[in-house]
This record gives structure tokens, C-alpha cells and sequence, in this order.
């Protein structure tokens, strides 16, 4: 009997001390993300499993931001009984993509007595979370994102070439905005443009607002992802736009429909000029990634603002954080275009912690290069809405991944 009540006991002050730990190390490493400036912070433990979400809106590139979470935790983890790491990172409080790893991986890792492959090799990433996201059913968020708002500074630019008398001509603007989010999923941008200079379409010599849009992201499986937008988008649109994609082969291989209603809407000063809603516009699409080389292919299919019906033919490659891509056009009419595409980081790395009222720039710069600028020409024109379903990834391929941890420098 005696055996017994002493055996009891010592699993009682065994677990005891096992919480103890546990709520320590919850402590340490909420109090370390969050004074770092990420967000939305959950720990929670099953076993010797440690299970970690967090979202970065402080690094400019979110594998930046991954490595900073590997850092703090293996600052945090010295003698603790912990197996295994599994890390969820989100975008509007929405698990994106799940990391895991042993503990003395990472620890081999960040003490620089593991090569970067066998850190990559080593790692376990997967589009699938939604075993993982129930770890943090209950578990309550540290420094949520919620009412923070971000006063955004970006250039805005067009070009076209080749005209005899004026080779080059362009017009370059400042386009300041306002974004903020109030629940999951849920954004809010305004955005203003600011004419510096002005070669093309003398109406676009004024101030006005070039994009109003509330937006709702929705993840409905593990693969199935819905942007639903409304408001005034650029292209001088406004209506609602819906964008799916489904995720196939862990991020490899995607399938995408978009679908839009909108009208004509131009703001010229402080004067806004309208239509009713009155075109619908379409696509679908599908996109595969070869790993190898960070290169994706795609083809897309659809009516768009010309009331066109055209095929476009997109291969794009990363590079990092720059993106380099080419596009083909073709309609049904028999009219052809092309052209190229270009991503660029923008300054700074590393942008001020998220607070109730913060100033950043945009995380790149983005530029399309048309080659025939020609109004009967142009095919396959799309509105943008700031919140395609290919831009909620944010570069958190799992494939992606893997491969920069591989040739990291």
C-alpha cells in the first residue's frame, strides 16, 4: 500500500514539475517573440512536443522572420525535455504552412555543426496544419494583430518605349495607404496616389484615390484557400472579386478560378465618375512549381476587361526575394501580346514592430513590362485588388523553403 501511495506520489510532483517547466518556457518564449515584434503568438506542448504559431508583419522576407523564431527558440530550450519543434506560421491569423524538426537538429543547426543541407533535409514542411492548428484550440494569442494599422509608402511607376520623337516615356508616383485588420482573415486598405510625374494619360495628372478595398481570406482545408474582395480597384474598377485556389503535390502544383463583377469608376479630384456594375470577368488557371529550380509554370484561361477571351502563358522564377517572369497573350481573335515581369525587395529588411499606429514601406517592388501598349492590343487586362490567393503564400512554399535553407549563403 505504502508502494503504491509513494509511486503516486512521485508522478504527481513528476507532472508537477513537468507543468512547471512547461509554463516557464511558454513564458520565456512569448515574452521574447512578442518584445521581438511578432504576433499572434501560441505555445503549447503534447508529450515532448513543442507547438509554436506566431505571424510576421516585421521581416520583409518570412524565412527571415523563420529563422529568427529558430533563434529565439533554441535560446530558449537549454536543458528542457523537448523531442520535437512544430512550428505553424500564419497570415491574418490563418496557419499558412507547418515546420517541424528534433530539437537537436535545430540545435546542431544554429550552432553551425550541421550543413545547411542536412538543416533542409532535416526539415519537415507541409501545407497540411490542420492537425497541428488544433493544438492551439484553447490556448490563448499573445499580442494579437487586431486594430494595428500600417501607413504604408510605396512608388508607383509606368513606362513605354520606342515612340521616335519621345523614346522613353513615363510617369512616376507616391502611393501612400492605410491597411489595417480587425478579426481573422479580415483586411482593410485605402490607398492614395500622389503625382510626381506624368507622361501618359493627362487625367491621371491629379490626386485621387486608387484603391478602396475590404477583403475576407477564407481557408477552407488544408489545400483550399478563397480571397473575396470589395471596393474600388485599380484599372478604374469597383465591384466584388472572388479568387480560389487549391493546393495539390504539398504547394507544387496549384489550380485557381477567379471571378469578378464590377463597373467603371474614375475619381478626377474630388469628383467621382461611374457606371453601374455591368461586366463580369473570368479565369481559370493552373500553375506547377519544379522545385529543382524554383521555377513555375502556368496557364491561364479567361475573359477579361476587353471583354477579351485570351490564353496567357506565364514562366516565372525565384530567385530569392526577386522574381523573374515572362508572359505570352493570345486571344481568340488572333491578337498577340507579351511581356515581362519583375519583383524586387524594397528597404528596408527589417520594418518598426507592429503597433496601434506604424509607418513601413512596401515589402517590394513590383513592374509588367507590355510590349504593345496600343489599345486594340490589350488583352488580358486584369484589375488588381492588393489580396490575390497567389500573394497569401507570401513565398511560404514548402518546396521554397526548403531550397533556400539549402543554398543559403
Amino acid at each position: 500500500m505504502l508502494n503504491i501511495i509513494s509511486r503516486y506520489l512521485l508522478s504527481l510532483i513528476i507532472t508537477a514539475n513537468v507543468f512547471a517547466g512547461h509554463a516557464e518556457i511558454t513564458e520565456k518564449l512569448t515574452s521574447s517573440l512578442s518584445s521581438e515584434g511578432f504576433e499572434n503568438i501560441k505555445v503549447s506542448f503534447k508529450d515532448s512536443d513543442l507547438f509554436l504559431t506566431y505571424e510576421n508583419r516585421l521581416y520583409r522576407f518570412e524565412i527571415d522572420g523563420l529563422l529568427k523564431v529558430f533563434e529565439i527558440i533554441d535560446s530558449s530550450l537549454t536543458n528542457e525535455e523537448i523531442d520535437r519543434i512544430v512550428i505553424v506560421v500564419q497570415n491574418k491569423k490563418i496557419p499558412v504552412v507547418c515546420v517541424s524538426t528534433k530539437k537537436e537538429i535545430l540545435s546542431s543547426y544554429m550552432n553551425k555543426e550541421m550543413s545547411q543541407k542536412e538543416f533542409a533535409d532535416n526539415l519537415e514542411i507541409s501545407f497540411s496544419v490542420k492537425e497541428e492548428w488544433l493544438e492551439f484550440k484553447n490556448v490563448e494569442t499573445t499580442n494579437s494583430s487586431n486594430l494595428k494599422f500600417d501607413f504604408i509608402f510605396k512608388p508607383t511607376y509606368k513606362f513605354e518605349f520606342g515612340l521616335y520623337s519621345k523614346p522613353i516615356r513615363y510617369q512616376l508616383n507616391i502611393a501612400p495607404s492605410i491597411e489595417f485588420s480587425l478579426w481573422k482573415g479580415m483586411s482593410t486598405l485605402y490607398e492614395l496616389t500622389i503625382p510626381l510625374h506624368n507622361d501618359l494619360l493627362p487625367r491621371e495628372d491629379t490626386v485621387r484615390t486608387s484603391m478602396v478595398v475590404l477583403n475576407q481570406a477564407f481557408r477552407f482545408s488544408n489545400s483550399f484557400i478563397v480571397s473575396s474582395s470589395l471596393g474600388y480597384f485599380t484599372q478604374n474598377r469597383y465591384g466584388i472579386d472572388i479568387d480560389a485556389r487549391n493546393y495539390f503535390l504539398n504547394g507544387d502544383l496549384a489550380v485557381a478560378l477567379n471571378i469578378g463583377y464590377t463597373g467603371f469608376a474614375s475619381f478626377s479630384g474630388s469628383k467621382l465618375y461611374y457606371s453601374d456594375p455591368y461586366l463580369w470577368t473570368g479565369s481559370c488557371s493552373i500553375e506547377y512549381r519544379i522545385q529543382k529550380y524554383d521555377l513555375t509554370l502556368g496557364i491561364m484561361a479567361g475573359k477579361f476587361l476587353s471583354g477579351d477571351n485570351t490564353l496567357r502563358i506565364d514562366i516565372n522564377r525565384d530567385f530569392g526575394e526577386v522574381l523573374i517572369g515572362f508572359f505570352a497573350l493570345r486571344s481568340d481573335e488572333g491578337i498577340s501580346n507579351g511581356g515581362i515581369n519583375l519583383s524586387i525587395p524594397f528597404l528596408p529588411s527589417k520594418h518598426l514592430k507592429p503597433n496601434f499606429i506604424r509607418l513601413k514601406t512596401n515589402e517590394s517592388l513590383a513592374y509588367s513590362y507590355l510590349l504593345k501598349t496600343n489599345t486594340d492590343d490589350l488583352i488580358g487586362l486584369r484589375y488588381n485588388t492588393g489580396y490575390r490567393t497567389s500573394d497569401f503564400i507570401e513565398r511560404l512554399n514548402p518546396g521554397f523553403i526548403k531550397n533556400y535553407f539549402q543554398n543559403r549563403l
